[in-house]
């Protein structure tokens, strides 16, 4: 065999399979090294159980490390990635919680997938330390609102779709008990979001629907009433009109929201007109007491809901940068879905 190589390289010859880098053996013996060389001094008992979760977690991270990001594996040597590292295998070995387990796992694999001093990897690491401060509720109630205010759930279509987001996506993350003041005031002093002051303006929850699934609330409009309206434009407008969702012999326009008008005003090249049957849809809309009698119908919980995002400060929650790192892996985790941190930091 000839080999020829430049100047600072070296020549490697063998008669198998060559490998490079760290094993997954190995890394998981750095990690459990680095566990040990730094846990508290507990009792032997304690220390013994301490170990089992150390290793528990650890084991658990190396599998989904080298199922979902296996080119990543010289991080491991970091000295960063072990800090974050250990920080995970200490909270879980203090706790044992299997929830808390699953979300340091996932926030870990998120932080090494991250390129170093991004303000993703920045953000994630803080997460993994605050994390273990929050109950579930907690986590969830940033969730609800990163779910009910922030993220446009495209796959709504219809009353169904819709009815489906508001329990799984919406009920789901809302605790079963009505949150304290401390609740929320706690949330902000981890630094997982900010409330707004006393007296600040707010959206009820109706009217946050409302904005971004108008098309659902319209009682729909008559032929004879759309021809009076447009009269000569009313052909104009026509390819845009679907069957009214509440009322079959009714018609809508097919907008999903203001939004989407403003899109199909560019797309179509409508002009003014778009305008008008804005303005005229909006006269058929459900009043807010409609809305609310809808989403009970659907679950009677929301009446409860309701209230509470009236009386409490679940209404006044902006969340920070942490706070929707947090909450959008938490979606993720519930939903199945795949929607990138940094899409919202």
């Amino acid at each position: 065999m000839k080999q020829d190589s430049g100047d600072n390289s070296s020549n490697i010859q063998i008669a198998g399979n060559a490998s490079f880098g760290i094993s997954a053996t190995e890394a998981r013996q750095i990690a459990i090294d680095v566990f040990k060389a730094n846990y508290y001094e507990f009792s032997e008992k304690a220390a013994k159980k301490a170990l089992e979760r150390a290793e528990e977690i650890t084991d658990n991270f190396i599998k989904n490390f080298y199922e979902k990001i296996p080119h990543l594996e010289e991080k491991l040597q970091e000295p960063s990635v072990q800090s974050s590292m250990f920080i995970a295998q200490k909270e879980y070995a203090r706790t044992g919680d299997q929830d808390l387990k699953d979300q340091l796992l996932d926030l870990l694999i998120q932080r090494i997938d991250s390129k170093e001093r991004s303000l993703k990897q920045i953000v994630l690491d803080e997460a993994i330390t605050i994390i273990p401060k929050l109950t579930q509720d907690q986590i969830n109630i940033l969730t609800l609102i990163f779910s009910a205010v922030y993220y446009n759930h495209r796959d709504i279509k219809d009353l169904n779709s819709f009815f489906n987001f508001l329990n799984i996506k919406i009920l789901y993350f809302y605790p079963n008990n009505e949150p304290s003041y401390s609740f929320f005031t706690h949330l902000q002093f981890t630094g997982c979001c900010t409330l707004l002051s006393e007296g600040s303006t707010y959206k009820p929850f109706e009217q946050i629907i409302v904005n971004r699934y108008k098309a659902l609330f319209i009682k729909g409009f008559t032929e004879q009433e759309y021809s009076i309206e447009f009269g000569e434009d009313s052909s104009i407008l026509r390819p845009l009109l679907i069957r009214c969702i509440h009322n079959p012999v009714a018609f809508q326009f097919n907008a999903m929201n203001d939004e989407v008008f403003e899109s199909q005003k560019v797309e179509l090249n409508l002009g003014a007109i778009i305008e008008k049957a804005m303005a005229f849809q909006n006269k058929f809309l459900m009043s807010d007491s409609e809305i609310i009698e809808l989403l009970i119908s659907n679950n009677i919980l929301f009446e409860n809901f309701i209230k509470n995002w009236k009386e409490t400060e679940i209404k006044t929650i902006t969340p920070t940068s942490v706070g929707f790192a947090i909450a959008v892996l938490n979606y993720n985790r519930v939903t199945g879905e795949n929607i990138l941190v940094e899409s919202f930091l």
